[in-house]
């Protein structure tokens, strides 16, 4: 098992990596006019071609390469990870309507493998409805709001008591890993409203126990940003590896709505979400759907913000709110924070978790685990 293992694909209409595109863009050219092997130009995007793409297309049986402004779009029907054939073989148990819609796209997936040998990892779509837009869309689902998020905003997070992203990932993973000695096969972590991928890849790093590591956000931008980083973890894994350690997971990235989301009832053993959940429309939408995906015994370990004592008193003083349900039906809107603390605890047990634990506190940060039993 390995990152280089790890299969996702990119299906008409499904997401992608506008980059790799170019890239296969520029490479298809090249590969028409000079008829030799080709390189992948960008570091980040592992592997290089064996044959080049013209060879390929002949080879599969299909059309010739397209010329011009189909060329994106030939290359978007066949990129893949040549090591995997099956394209649910990275992806959870998924509802019928979900493995409906991947079966569909499993016949150019499988001609697609024969194509290259290290390709990066896609998006795959499983909204409810494909290609559907997000409600209440927020200026960080663009492609450059990412970015920001990325490289800028989640650092302000300190203020709130967040403790940085390496340590928030040590104190989840503690949670998370299985014991040394366990087996992985077939164990699957999702990282929920994974963003940019700041804590996925960390997780990534020092995950123990697991097979598969699957992000996941709803917007499309944060779901590819977080697929690229992952990208670049198993480039690094495999230009630079660090000796004695452990094989990176199988990684997927898939775009869901956290209150619909596409995977199987008891469906992964473990869900992270950091900073996530009060983020989401319906809160109690989510977790109720956390709790459905969860295996008995599996863990939720999520990080999310409370009101800063003052406000609270502040609210009450000024006869807006006086606890939790008073904020929630009052004032609290999507992407506020929390009344506090027992609330979020009394969500979890409310969506039928149980065993919940306060990791840590500080400030306006809080992190809980809780187990389905």
């Amino acid at each position: 098992m390995s990152g280089a293992a790890c299969a996702s694909i990119a299906p008409p209409r499904a997401l992608t990596h506008r980059r790799a595109l170019g890239n296969f863009k520029r490479d298809a050219l090249y590969a028409e006019r000079a008829a030799v092997p080709v390189p992948a130009r960008n570091a980040r995007y592992r592997g290089t071609f064996s044959r080049n793409l013209t060879t390929c297309s002949a080879d599969l049986g299909s059309d010739p390469l397209p010329r011009g402004r189909d060329i994106s779009t030939w290359a978007l029907s066949r990129r893949a990870w040549a090591t995997v054939t099956d394209l649910g073989s990275t992806l959870p148990p998924l509802l019928p309507w979900a493995a409906e819609r991947v079966a569909t796209w499993q016949e150019a997936w499988q001609k697609a493998s024969a194509l290259a040998s290290n390709m990066p990892i896609a998006v795959v779509d499983l909204m409810p409805v494909e290609g559907q837009e997000s409600e209440n869309k927020s200026p960080f689902e663009t492609e450059f709001g990412a970015y920001i998020y990325d490289k800028g905003y989640r650092q302000l997070f300190r203020a709130l008591g967040y403790p940085g992203a390496d340590a928030e990932a040590a104190l989840a993973l503690v949670k998370i890993n299985r014991p040394e000695g366990d087996s992985s096969e077939g164990r699957i972590c999702l990282d929920l409203s994974c963003g940019p991928g700041i804590i996925t890849t960390r997780l990534a790093s020092s995950l123990c126990g697991y097979e598969i590591l699957v992000a996941s956000d709803v917007s499309e931008a944060m779901t590819r940003r977080a697929a690229e980083q992952l990208d670049a973890v198993s480039a690094r894994s495999t230009i630079r590896p660090e000796p004695g350690a452990a094989p990176l997971p199988n990684f997927a990235a898939v775009r869901a709505d956290v209150a619909s989301m596409p995977f199987g009832d008891s469906s992964v053993d473990a869900v992270h979400c950091s900073a996530g959940a009060h983020c989401w429309p319906d809160p109690m939408d989510g977790l109720r759907e956390v709790e459905r995906i969860l295996k008995p015994g599996g863990i939720f370990v999520t990080s999310t913000v409370v009101l800063a004592p003052p406000i609270r008193e502040k609210y009450i003083k000024g006869g807006d709110c006086t606890d939790a349900e008073s904020y929630d039906d009052k004032v609290r809107t999507m992407n506020t924070p929390f009344w506090d603390t027992e609330s979020v605890v009394a969500m979890l047990q409310k969506a039928g978790l149980k065993g919940v634990e306060i990791v840590k506190e500080d400030k306006c940060f809080v992190m809980i685990a809780a187990r389905k039993p």
